[in-house]
């Protein structure tokens, strides 16, 4: 027996239009054979001691993979996430994550106006841009970030601060998350920057 909503449509019906619609605006970069790859690359980082804890400014270029291209210029709107962490250094097991702190960005392009919406989901503030470079440039900022208060470190011990980028893969709409987890279009390294933590 199929469920119904009101309107006569099967539950499964009502997703499954949703579905195939953003296939078709992202098929091309499901079937392009070399997708370009997106990417988070550090290109400036400084560690301070602030008041009470160690801070960190960093700055990362951001590369839209193909497939996060594409769904942003058909007005998905992508969340961009700069995260560091601070890290014990363990020596039989893995190392022990002790604080973090995280900058998030909601990425959108507006079709009429033709500009890209940069907003900082921490803060709330958002800023608008005519060219795409430019508003990857201002959400890959991260500045004044806590990293580990100095209350935390022990005596004794190492310790190491390791920073990324990613796009995050939960917070697109349901139809757009499934594709974004099989296709290669969407693909965007994302790998940790380390450094040590001096005393």
């Amino acid at each position: 027996m199929k469920l119904l909503n009101g309107t006569g449509m099967s539950i499964a019906g009502r997703w499954l239009l949703p579905a195939l619609f953003c296939l078709c605006l992202l098929m091309p970069g499901l079937l392009t054979a070399d997708s370009e790859r997106g990417s988070f690359t550090v290109s400036g980082v400084e560690i301070r001691r602030g008041k009470d804890a160690w801070r960190v400014d960093a700055n990362l270029n951001v590369r839209l993979s193909e497939g996060a291209r594409e769904a942003l210029d058909n007005g998905v709107p992508l969340v961009l996430e700069l995260q560091v962490q601070a890290l014990e250094r363990q020596p039989w097991m893995w190392d022990k994550v002790i604080a973090e702190g995280k900058r998030s960005y909601q990425l959108q392009y507006h079709a009429l106006s033709r500009t890209y919406l940069v907003k900082n989901l921490n803060t709330g503030f958002q800023r608008s841009f005519r060219h795409l470079q430019d508003a990857l440039q201002d959400a890959g900022v991260m500045e004044d970030v806590k990293v580990v208060e100095f209350e935390e470190l022990k005596d004794g011990r190492r310790y190491t601060v390791r920073l990324r980028g990613r796009l995050d893969i939960e917070s697109l709409p349901t139809p757009v998350r499934l594709l974004a987890y099989v296709s290669s279009a969407w693909d965007m390294d994302n790998e940790w920057y380390k450094w040590r933590l001096a005393p």
